[in-house]
This record gives C-alpha cells, structure tokens and sequence, in this order.
C-alpha cells in the first residue's frame, strides 16, 4: 500500500523538546548527584528560556528520576528549561543537606546554561510532596542566611507539600512503615520526643514579615491521603498573615497525591501564569 500524506510546512517552527540524561552536578564523595535535563527548541531560533529546577518527592528517600520525564516534557513545550535534580536521600544525610544539594545544583548549572538555552535570570524552584518541602526550606533558609547564597529566585511551586513536619506526624503511619520518613530526614526514630527538632525543619518556623522571598503558588489537592491539605493550608496562611505574594489552588474532591492531575492542562495554565508573573482565576479545579 502506498499513500501520501501533507503536513504543513509551518510544522517545522513547532517547540520539541530535547533530553539530556544524567549531567553530574556534584560529587560528595560518597555519591554522585545527577540533574535530567529538558529544553524547548525551535528550529532556526536562538531564544533564552525560564528555568524550573524541579524537585522530586520521594518521601526524602531515594529518588525516582526517569518516570516523570514526559510530564516534565509538557512544562518545557510551554516554554520552559526543566532540570530535575537528583538530592541526598535521607538514608545517607540528614536534613538540612538536601538544601545544601540544591545551592549546589544552582551553582553548577551556569555552566551549561548556554549550552541549553537557560535565561538565569529567571529562575523557579518547583517540588511536589518532599521536593516541594526542600524547594520552599531553600528559599527560606536562603532569606535567613543559613544557607550558601542563591541566585534570585523569581518563585516557588510547591505541589503537595510536606511543608510541616508536625502535621505529617499526625497522620497514621501505614502498617508497612515502621519508622516516618520525616524522622528519616532529622536522623532520629521518631518525631514523638523530637519536636522542636521537627519544628526547625518545617516552613512556618521561618516565616516571617522582615525577610524577602520570591511569590509563592501552591497547589494541593483536598482530600491528599498521603501528605495532608492542612499542610498547604497552614502554609498559605502564614504566608499571607506576614504580607508575602503567595497563591493557594486547592483541587476540590480530589484524593490524588502527585500523579496525573498535576499536569492537567488547567494546573499548568496556573504554573504558566505564575510564571508570567500573573495569578489565574479562571475556574474551580474539581
């Protein structure tokens, strides 16, 4: 069988988006850390793009970091340099490395900025569950000078955050768990009996009126079976109490934690207006 077919040539001017595996930003020693890289391109065109350093969740455990590659995609064919960044899971050091892991990765990636096309000057730090916990613990540790300088941070997005490890603790712990990957993260046993160490490992003991930090979006959904709303809630309105540009986008009757829905069309027009520096109000997200 034979058939011709027509695609029209203004195809070609279309945004692809190319992958570059496995970029070692850091050797500790002990482990190497490794960034996935995605970047629009456009044929015959020369631009600069926004870079999200995104965070993976993983309970703070060892990260997962191919699986997420085609959602990481639909952000950079919005226009978007994606690196994802491999961090110290919490079986090999404690909390606050993983920040540390993240001041790093900011310092190498100049380095092959324009190899990729990455504009610097604009730069967002996304995480969902624990990676949205380091990316808002970065900024504020950064505000509080705990932490080596970052470069300016245009904002933050944080998906399903854990961004309090106190709420975490209320939470049950499912029957195959025995010890909470929180406690994981302090190098303790358990949080019981470890509470202001858990308390200077989560994002409202930092919040302040007199620091600077970028705006914040949040986005989580209402009925989250694994990290709890309250956590996003409680954040939102700290955040707004001490006067900081921060945007809450709760998915109503939704039980999903990660997955799926937080690449739906309408969760990235909300990333992609944030970005742009506007807030999206368009609809309620069932």
């Amino acid at each position: 069988m034979k058939r011709k077919i027509y695609i029209p040539s203004d195809r070609a001017n279309e945004t692809i988006c190319l992958y570059l595996q496995d970029w070692e930003y850091f050797d500790y020693g002990n482990c190497k850390r490794h960034l996935q890289v995605l970047f629009p391109y456009k044929n015959g065109k020369d631009e600069k793009y926004p870079l999200i350093l995104f965070i993976p969740g993983s309970a703070w455990h060892k990260q997962e970091m191919y699986n997420d590659i085609p959602q990481y995609a639909a952000l950079a064919k919005r226009g978007y340099a994606v690196i994802a960044m491999e961090y110290r899971e919490s079986d090999i050091a404690a909390f606050p490395a993983q920040v540390e892991d993240v001041c790093n990765a900011l310092k190498f990636i100049p380095s092959i900025a324009d190899n990729f096309h990455i504009d610097m000057n604009r730069i967002y730090l996304m995480g969902n569950s624990s990676g949205g916990h380091i990316a808002m613990m970065s900024v504020l540790f950064n505000a509080h000078g705990l932490c080596g300088a970052l470069p300016k941070i245009s904002g933050v997005i944080a998906e399903c955050a854990s961004t309090d490890l106190l709420i975490c603790s209320r939470q049950p712990l499912p029957s195959w768990m025995k010890i909470r990957p929180s406690a994981v993260l302090l190098g303790v046993d358990s949080i019981e009996g470890n509470e202001e160490l858990a308390r200077k490992a989560s994002c409202s003991e930092y919040i302040t009126e007199d620091i600077e930090l970028p705006p914040v979006l949040l986005i989580h959904s209402e009925f989250d079976p694994v990290v709890s709303v309250e956590n996003s809630r409680t954040l939102y309105e700290k955040l707004n109490s001490a006067k900081h540009e921060v945007y809450y986008y709760e998915i109503e009757k939704n039980n999903m934690h990660g997955g799926a829905v937080y690449y739906d069309s309408r969760i990235l027009d909300i990333i992609q207006s944030f970005c742009d520096g506007h807030a999206y109000d368009k609809f309620t997200i069932y």
